[in-house]
């Protein structure tokens, strides 16, 4: 199941990274939810727009080099963000008309304690793998943050370049969830609109906050229809 769902899901996730001075600095994962070019993330990874760029990989079964050589960057423009919820709404700036699967957008509300799921991002992209990780695990809880935020938390050690990246519920191959980081519960939302957090203590929990945060950035910019998103 969770095979079906890595293949699934893969090629859509792309890194996000940020151009200085002609070099790419990568920040994390970001992955597309509409075919003209649009993309989710976390919000405290795009707080600065300017030379925001998604590098597009081709996931395969292969064993792979793991890092680039040439990469294909893609200037990304930020749609919308709402800090808040740490989601935000990017587009690629060229035209493009990129496949997506369908009926592939869900709700927080559709996961249960207990549940499969699967992450994806490019955990170690910041020591130059350029790889999307697939890492298999169980919803642990859903809360609410001190600011209301809904937060899934799952048994599976995210790494920094995974926030940004899909979290998708394994029975009904939706994503529900955008990756944020490992949990610590005296750092989490608090409303602040800089996300500045301490290490995490030593823990395998990490957690997500509800896609629907992002559609609710997806249906502001009136994107909803015809991606087999929920409405």
């Amino acid at each position: 199941m969770l095979q079906g769902l890595s293949q699934k899901f893969r090629g859509g996730c792309m890194m996000l990274v940020r151009e200085q001075e002609q070099d790419l600095s990568f920040l994390g994962t970001a992955f597309l939810v509409h075919p003209q070019g649009y993309l989710l993330t976390a919000a405290h990874l795009a707080h600065r727009s300017e030379g925001l760029h998604v590098v597009p990989t081709h996931p395969n079964d292969e064993f792979t080099p793991m890092t680039i050589d040439r990469a294909a960057a893609l200037a990304v423009a930020v749609v919308a963000s709402d800090t808040a919820h740490d989601s935000a709404l990017l587009r690629i700036e060229q035209p493009l008309d990129i496949a997506v699967p369908d009926d592939f957008l869900g709700s927080a509300d559709q996961v249960r304690t207990g549940a499969s799921i699967l992450s994806l991002g490019y955990a170690f992209g910041h020591e130059q793998l350029h790889e999307v990780i697939a890492v298999g695990g169980h919803v642990a809880a859903k809360i609410r943050s001190p600011n209301d935020t809904r937060l899934i938390l799952f048994d599976n050690m995210v790494q920094d370049g995974d926030i940004g990246g899909p979290l998708i519920h394994a029975g009904d191959g939706h994503i529900v969830g955008l990756v944020s980081g490992r949990f610590d519960p005296t750092e989490v939302v608090r409303g602040a609109t800089d996300w500045d957090r301490r290490p995490p203590h030593d823990t395998n929990i990490s957690f997500a906050v509800a896609i629907d945060y992002g559609l609710e950035l997806m249906a502001r910019a009136g994107l909803l229809a015809g991606t087999g998103g929920a409405g």
